[in-house]
């Protein structure tokens, strides 16, 4: 710790080279933060989605819709427990840029999604409420409603009297244990949502699906498309899983895309850092031909040079680790995506490994040039 001022003087010989530095590792850190936490978040989507739920839906896809009575049908499928049906109204609350996603379900939802946190009185309440709507914690922070509030959301969807707007009475707050505070949950009585539509009455647009057998997933999937293969309405059913994956897959390989792009940046962080420690030890060589005619050893050098390099990357990462948790929640905020997980406490410690390895590398080449540094001809300008 004797000699932390020298060390501290070196790096602050230029200022602004090292300011400079020092925020292209912080921005770097910073971006690992937050593609670590996206990585994380998707990692949990999967993990969180289940083989013994299934998704019914229209083969053809979106405005197509199946009818109620399909759910009685599904229910008689051996090995299926529970079906529950779901009508959706897009919408938005104030602004179009507000868009909110309204549920039309009955209790049978709420036991397909253990995870939505809602007591037995609250359900009871939303249920006797015909006009009533249970909210996630999400949106009660987002637009600060409260149990009792009536909310007008507008859609494109025409009601049977001819208006846009469909006006709804909180009866309870609920969140989501798989993403506390994050899921924007928004459900309302399937009923009253299809006796108040112009069109489509007693139709679904989703059918949940509960198993008793996660390893028939696919099995029951089958046999229940089968079974309107040749209706009106022919569906594709999936695991939840599945879908999950599936859509992952779409959007591709994240953990491949987040680790190249990291790749790429510290590759570049490492020429960056490698090229502060070498003008700075080339400007200094004449110090440091002082500092061993008065004492001090080779080795004791080589280590005040790494000791830079390893200061400089660990104040960086440290700044950039310190402003990710913060842009996670922004990010999270502004996008209204649920799959932005919070930072992962092992990304401490790997950061704090690559700090070192970046510090290591571009430290040991002007460090080494230093230890073999020759009083002599250092003194004399050669």
């Amino acid at each position: 710790m004797k000699f932390l001022p020298l060390i501290w003087a070196g790096i602050w010989r230029k200022h602004a080279r090292t300011i400079f530095t020092l925020l292209s590792i912080t921005i770097a850190f910073l971006l690992f933060g937050i593609l670590s936490a996206v990585d994380a978040g998707f990692a949990h989507s999967l993990e969180s989605a289940r083989l013994d739920r299934l998704f019914t839906d229209p083969r053809l896809g979106f405005r197509s819709y199946m009818p109620i009575a399909y759910a009685e049908r599904i229910a008689r499928v051996p090995g299926v427990t529970v079906v529950a049906p779901r009508w959706g109204v897009p919408g938005y609350y104030q602004d179009p840029k507000n868009g909110i996603g309204v549920i039309g379900t009955d209790a049978r939802f709420f036991s397909l999604r253990p995870e939505i946190t809602i007591s037995k009185d609250q359900l009871k309440t939303l249920l006797q409420t015909r006009t009533g709507a249970v909210v996630g914690q999400f949106l009660v922070g987002k637009f600060g409603w409260k149990v009792g509030d009536k909310v007008p959301i507008q859609s494109s969807v025409p009601r049977a009297d001819g208006s846009r707007v469909w006006t709804f009475d909180i009866v309870a707050i609920v969140d989501d244990a798989n993403y506390p505070g994050q899921a924007g949950w928004f459900i309302a009585n399937y009923d009253y949502l299809d006796q108040s539509r112009a069109t489509d009455q007693g139709t679904a647009d989703r059918f949940l699906v509960r198993i008793k057998d996660p390893q028939r997933a696919t099995q029951i999937s089958r046999e229940i498309d089968q079974m309107f293969t040749n209706s009106p309405v022919p569906t594709r059913t999936n695991s939840e899983k599945s879908a999950s994956q599936s859509g992952l897959q779409f959007i591709g390989d994240v953990s491949f895309f987040t680790h190249a792009i990291m790749g790429a940046v510290f590759f570049m962080l490492l020429f960056v850092t490698g090229n502060t420690m070498m003008q700075s030890i080339r400007e200094r060589i004449p110090e440091f031909a002082v500092l061993k005619a008065s004492g001090f050893s080779d080795r004791r050098v080589l280590v005040l040079v790494v000791a830079e390099s390893v200061l400089l990357c660990v104040l960086g990462a440290l700044a950039g680790l310190l402003a990710a948790p913060i842009a996670i929640h922004t990010l999270s905020r502004l996008l209204e995506f649920a799959l932005i997980s919070q930072m992962p406490w092992e990304v401490l410690l790997r950061s704090f490994v690559l700090a070192l390895m970046v510090a290591l590398v571009s430290g040991l080449v002007p460090a080494w040039r230093v230890k073999r540094l020759s009083i002599v001809d250092a003194l004399a300008g050669r």
